[in-house]
This record gives structure tokens, C-alpha cells and sequence, in this order.
């Protein structure tokens, strides 16, 4: 365990070029050759929001021996953070002592794993092999990263290093939002003003936005509190219809987060309540989309105490 531990604090490195092989010393005594390659499980540039940032690390033993002792790193920038272990397919291989990363990490490791020679049983050769594919939390600014992977035998003498990945980050807004009322009881034909605010946490400028709350039966639209807060702009702008359950905004523009913070647009507006409600306690429901396709929810939020006549 000593040993396993010591090896886990190595570096991540990967390959999408030609393939690095490694010698190591197998008991069968021959000697193996591992090869390792990263590739990418998107085409293009990573765009949050949009693309699942997940990657696959493959490791094969070109033979002509068995590899013991195999342990997989890698190393990704800070912004780039595992989160799951999708899938682990190998051939020829077998897992003699089990080891997953933690999510949250930027450099995992999987281990270990020994590889047995190749084999030829049709007459076509048939190389040990094993395929880990993970997601990665991408976090990252717009700009180019380079990611490693790296593969170490069991007598920590010797490592092998793909050639780097380099994947490029997209700008891209990343959408929020959040709701309160007040007060939060309400009397027939009483009033309540809800507060919608959203952000823009992303890098890109978020056009076009749309924001829809759906407030409970019993409570209507009346009217909108202008000015509108925040740094946003608006275009064209859609206003809610007075007596609607549905307040439906449109056409702002959220800048991208700055050191001076998030886009941001607060939205206050004023809700009647009916002349004969049911009495109980109603949340709303809050949908902003973008046309990039990005989009925010939350339900059950704000929640009103209604009291009948």
C-alpha cells in the first residue's frame, strides 16, 4: 500500500499522436511494451453548457511479455476536474488491485492492472488492453489547455508520456437564477411583489434572454416595477400580460462575468390575489433560456401563504 500510495502523488499525461511505448520487465521473461493514448469523446472545441466533457486513456502491451503493476495518471489543469468514471473495458487484463479517483480532483489515477502478452489464436494478434472513459467538470476560461497521461510499471523506474492533448475552450455564457416575495402571505385581492433575479457566471455574452414564471392559480399578474436592476440591456423588449398566471419577459442581453462580476437583470413585478382562493402555501416556477440553448430553472421557490375570504 506504501508503495501503491507513492505511486498515486506521480503525473497525468496523454496522447492523440503517435503512440509512446514503454519496456518494462515481465516475469514471463520477455519484455513489454505499453502504449498509451488520450483522445477526446467531443469533436471540436469544448463549449460549456453544450459539450459533455468527457476523454478515454488506453493502454496497450505491444508485448512480447506480461506488465504487472500498471497504474494509469493523469494530469489536467486546475479548471478541469474529474467527476466520474464512465466506463472501464479491458481485454487480456485483469485488475489486481482496484483504485478509482476521487471527483474533484485534476489529477486521477486508476490502477492496477496486469496485461498479459499478446496472443494470437486465428492467426491475428491480439494485444491486452484497457479503456478507461471519464467525465471532467470544465471550468476553464476561453484559451487552449494542454492535457498529459501517463502510465507507470510496478517498479516505479520507468513511465511512458503521450504526446499533450491540447483542447480549446469556447466562450460561453452559464445561466442563473434565483426568486423571492414579499410579503409572504396574502389576503383576497392582497398583493405580493416577487423579485426575479438572473446572472451570467459565463464567458460569452448570453443574448437574448427569456424569463418565465409560472405563478399559482390564484394570483395574477398586475404590473412590472421599472427600472429593471442590474448591468443587462434590452431589445425588443416582451412584458407580461395583465391577469395572466404565466409572466413571460424577453430580449435581454447579460454581459459576461468581469471582475466587477456577473451580467445580471432583476425583475420586479407585483401579483393580485383572486377575490375567492384556496387557502395554502403556493411556490412559483422560474424557466430562463437563451438562444445559445443554454438554460435555468428552479422550482417550488418563493412560496406564498394564501388565506381564503
Amino acid at each position: 500500500m506504501r508503495r501503491l500510495a507513492s505511486r498515486l502523488t506521480g503525473l497525468f499525461a496523454l496522447s492523440v499522436l503517435a503512440p509512446i511505448a514503454l519496456t518494462l520487465s515481465a516475469c514471463s521473461g520477455g519484455v513489454a511494451q505499453l502504449q498509451i493514448t488520450l483522445t477526446p469523446g467531443f469533436s471540436g472545441a469544448f463549449t460549456p453548457g453544450t459539450t459533455v466533457g468527457t476523454f478515454i486513456v488506453t493502454v496497450t502491451n505491444l508485448g512480447p511479455g506480461n506488465a504487472s503493476g500498471v497504474l494509469v495518471h493523469a494530469i489536467m489543469p486546475p479548471s478541469f476536474q474529474f467527476t466520474t468514471t464512465d466506463s472501464i473495458v479491458s481485454t487480456g487484463a485483469a485488475r489486481t488491485t482496484p483504485h478509482d479517483p476521487e471527483a474533484g480532483i485534476s489529477n486521477p489515477a486508476w490502477g492496477v492492472w496486469a496485461l498479459s502478452s499478446p496472443t494470437a489464436p486465428n492467426g491475428t494478434t491480439q494485444n491486452a488492453q484497457v479503456a478507461i472513459t471519464f467525465g471532467v467538470n470544465i471550468t476553464a476560461l476561453p484559451n487552449k489547455y494542454s492535457l498529459k497521461a501517463q502510465v507507470v510499471d510496478d517498479n516505479l523506474t520507468t513511465t511512458v508520456e503521450s504526446h499533450p492533448l491540447l483542447v480549446e475552450v469556447n466562450q460561453a455564457p452559464r445561466l442563473g437564477v434565483t426568486a423571492s416575495v414579499g410579503p409572504t402571505s396574502v389576503h383576497p385581492h392582497g398583493q405580493v411583489t416577487y423579485k426575479i433575479t438572473v446572472t451570467n457566471t459565463g464567458s460569452g455574452i448570453a443574448p437574448d434572454v427569456a424569463v418565465l414564471v409560472t405563478l399559482p392559480p390564484m394570483l395574477q399578474f398586475q404590473t412590472t416595477i421599472q427600472p429593471f436592476g442590474g448591468n443587462a440591456s434590452i431589445q425588443q423588449p416582451v412584458f407580461p400580460v395583465k391577469g395572466a398566471v404565466l409572466a413571460f419577459y424577453g430580449g435581454f442581453e447579460l454581459p459576461p462575468q468581469t471582475s466587477l462580476g456577473a451580467g445580471r437583470v432583476t425583475i420586479q413585478f407585483i401579483a393580485q390575489c383572486i377575490d375567492q382562493p384556496g387557502r395554502g402555501v403556493y411556490p412559483i416556477q422560474v424557466q430562463v433560456t437563451d438562444t445559445l440553448g443554454d438554460i435555468a430553472s428552479i422550482t417550488n421557490t418563493a412560496p406564498v401563504n394564501v388565506f381564503s375570504a
